[in-house]
């Protein structure tokens, strides 16, 4: 072997690990290293989105194939047939996140009710805190400088928005507002159908677009006539699986 064609682990006097297909790489270190990070400062398990960004990796396939390397070897358990499922086989020590929280100020939002994103659910017409099923604990970094009463919070019902990493049962933290730019996130009140739905918003050719971020749910095409804005997405609130 030539000087050209050793690897890094060889000129360090280290020998390599090996796949089937050569010197292994060191992604699956990588992911199980941030794995660990993760689990210690949310103590619950991250999307395979998150690991993709939080990793530099170039796919969710690339993912997928080093978490399969991580579960063959011992250090993962996961359900491939549902979202955010990893747990790692080894304990891991939280970090102390409630320790940073606490010099936030902390601002009660009221909770209206459920939103559908999959399965067609009602809340309240209209935004009205009167209504408002209880209050929910934000830092205000969640809301990022808006004003507290202008913003509420609805739970997700369903699946229509997983890659945009809204799962069923999270909490969306929403401003009020009546027009939405294109690509943005809203709760939409379709006036027909009677149901409020969170989709991104694109308007075309004289009709809207809703669209879902789960590629097996087809989008919603609606008249501009037929659907009120109820609130923007500004903050999301994802809870363990």
């Amino acid at each position: 072997m030539s000087e050209a064609t050793k690897t890094k682990a060889e000129t360090d006097g280290q020998p390599p690990r090996r796949g089937k297909r050569g010197p292994r790489s060191d992604k699956p270190e990588r992911i199980l290293a941030y794995l660990r990070q993760y689990f210690a400062e949310h103590r619950y398990p991250p999307s395979v989105r998150d690991i993709v960004e939080g990793c530099n990796l170039s796919s969710t396939s690339v993912a997928d194939y080093n978490l399969k390397i991580l579960e063959r070897e011992g250090h993962i358990h996961r359900d491939r047939e549902r979202a955010r499922t990893i747990s790692l086989t080894e304990p891991v020590e939280p970090t102390e996140p409630a320790r940073i929280e606490s010099s936030r100020s902390s601002i009660g939002v009221p909770l209206l009710g459920s939103i559908a994103a999959g399965t067609r659910s009602l809340v309240p017409e209209g935004v009205d805190v009167a209504h408002a099923e209880s209050r929910i604990s934000v830092t205000s970094d969640m809301l990022a400088g808006r004003d507290p009463e202008q913003v509420f919070a609805l739970t997700v019902r369903g699946d229509s928005m997983i890659d945009a990493l809204i799962a069923d049962n999270d909490t969306v933290i929403l401003e009020e507002a009546t027009n939405i730019a294109n690509g943005q996130m809203a709760a939409v009140w379709l006036r027909d159908e009677n149901i409020c739905t969170l989709k991104r918003l694109y308007y075309e050719q004289g009709q809207v677009r809703l669209q879902p971020e789960n590629p097996t749910m087809a989008p919603i095409f609606t008249n501009e006539s037929n659907m009120q804005i109820q609130g923007r997405v500004v903050s999301v609130i994802r809870h363990p699986r």
